[in-house]
């Protein structure tokens, strides 16, 4: 999902608005996303608690080779040390968006400011993004295959690469995977990729994982869970 402070997301996409709508979703896991940052998940942690759901924090970066990949953390500082690495490296131009639709926000989902750095892209190598992801034992996770924007499905050879899944939008799975039954082998996540409340999933899709945790989410993509 994300949050106002990605450009392109609805401006009720505030971090309360978010959380109260996976409640009433009855959602288990919850993975904040914006794009190329992780600087709204500070008030995310702060609200951890009042809700029981598992977080995952996380980011969508857009690299280089201009195609989205989805870098999930298993702890709120991971993803802020990651942030740095981040913001180093952003590369984007305003286009269609300004400052105003990057917006920060605090626990009560008042504006406290704007980023004024465009959001829309790094120029992080991809071979390079997954160096720093492992160094914070991060996932990788190829974004909306299934999509001709930012897609790695038409830039890279997947044989050639090292990531832990791939993202398809649920709408579109099953013609997709249909056609492409090379990709049957990969672990398939069906994220909502929300921008907007009305777009947040309903609780359709399930892991097998040993127990409700952030450590049994990771041990799924990683393989621990058939030790």
């Amino acid at each position: 999902m994300h949050s106002i402070l990605s450009p392109c997301a609805d401006e009720l996409m505030t971090p309360n608005n978010i959380l109260n709508m996976a409640m009433l979703k009855e959602l288990d896991f919850v993975a904040i996303t914006d794009h190329n940052t992780t600087k709204q998940l500070k008030v995310i942690k702060e609200l951890e608690d009042s809700y029981e759901f598992i977080f995952v924090p996380g980011v969508e970066v857009t690299v280089k080779e201009n195609f989205d990949v989805l870098c999930f953390f298993k702890s709120f500082n991971d993803a802020f040390i990651f942030d740095k690495y981040l913001e180093k490296n952003l590369d984007g131009e305003w286009g269609i968006f300004e400052p105003k639709d990057q917006v920060l926000t605090d626990i009560y989902d008042t504006e406290v400011g704007t980023f004024n750095k465009p959001l829309t892209e790094t120029s992080i190598p991809y071979n390079e993004l997954v160096k720093e992801v492992r160094k914070l034992s991060g996932l990788l996770v190829l974004c909306h295959l299934d999509r001709q924007y930012r897609s790695a499905f038409n830039i890279v050879n997947f044989d050639d690469i090292e990531f832990d899944a791939i993202e398809i939008s649920p709408y579109s799975k099953e013609e997709f995977l249909k056609k492409h039954p090379q990709l049957n082998k990969y672990k398939v996540l069906f994220n909502s990729d929300a921008h907007t409340l009305l777009s947040i999933s309903e609780k359709e899709y399930s892991l097998d994982l040993k127990d409700k945790s952030i450590n049994s989410f990771f041990d799924f993509f990683t393989g621990k869970d058939n030790e």
